[in-house]
């Protein structure tokens, strides 16, 4: 029987993070995570453990069930090639910009999600209950939607290159969507960036905000629409838990 207790702000805490996670509890890149994000895994209201749940199962269906779907929500008015191809990575550690440290130290940035086809990469940064930080230990001014651009950009390469904030609502993420809104202009993350990025981030493609609700549709349209059984019941499972949250935007149909 699972144990819990509630936090002073009334929020359920699991004993153990395991019980928060519907799929792959028992994973490797368990064994080496950090102590505090292991904690935090414990939440009721952990943005870890949804994304987990959401994108480690969304791995195990067919990407070209889901990913034209999700993309073109984020990205209306682009076009997606070689999804077929598609591999979807949980908690990449991406390196800066070389240009960047020769200003003074960063650490390596630990990526959401990371999407990458043979032609673009997609980071999405994803809030529950939180926004985003408004800057770094060394960089008062370099929140963390212009950092995760900068090193998307630059880890894409030749390939092109977008940003998604996903979020539940902009009550909970207003300073993260407000970023979103000003970095849709790709002008001005460019303007911003161009000290320690003389390539002017050619390959920044786009920026968006995307809303979990969404995201819950797209499961559900997986759910039915998936090739194989196992993969409909991947997407059923996580689409239940999804709703479970109150984040799922649609039911699956019958």
């Amino acid at each position: 029987m699972t144990k819990e207790h509630v936090s002073p702000s009334g929020v359920r805490i699991m004993s153990d993070f395991r019980d928060n996670l519907i799929i792959d509890r028992y994973d490797p890149v368990f064994a080496s995570m950090r102590a505090s994000k292991r904690k935090h895994l414990r939440s009721a209201n952990s943005e870890d453990a949804v994304t987990w749940n959401v994108f480690r199962s969304l791995r195990q269906v067919a990407p070209t069930v889901w990913l034209p779907e999700l993309f073109s929500e984020a990205f209306p008015t682009h076009g997606l090639t070689h999804s077929e191809h598609a591999t979807v990575a949980i908690w990449k550690t991406v390196a800066p910009p070389p240009g960047l440290i020769l200003d003074g130290d960063e650490g390596e940035s630990e990526i959401d999600v990371v999407i990458e086809t043979p032609s673009l990469v997609w980071f999405i940064e994803a809030k529950l209950t939180s926004d985003i930080s408004t800057k770094t230990t060394t960089r008062g001014d370099r929140d963390q939607v212009l950092r995760n651009i900068d090193v998307g950009s630059y880890y894409a390469g030749t390939r092109r290159f977008f940003f998604s904030l996903l979020i539940a609502d902009e009550k909970r993420s207003g300073a993260g969507a407000q970023k979103v809104r000003e970095y849709q202009d790709l002008s001005e993350p460019r303007r911003l960036l161009a000290p320690h990025r003389p390539d002017g981030l050619a390959n920044l493609a786009g920026v968006s905000q995307l809303r979990w609700s969404r995201v819950g549709e797209v499961l559900a349209d997986a759910a039915g629409n998936a090739p194989r059984e196992d993969e409909r019941e991947y997407a059923r499972r996580a689409h239940a838990w999804l709703t479970g949250k109150g984040l799922a935007g649609a039911s699956i149909p019958s």
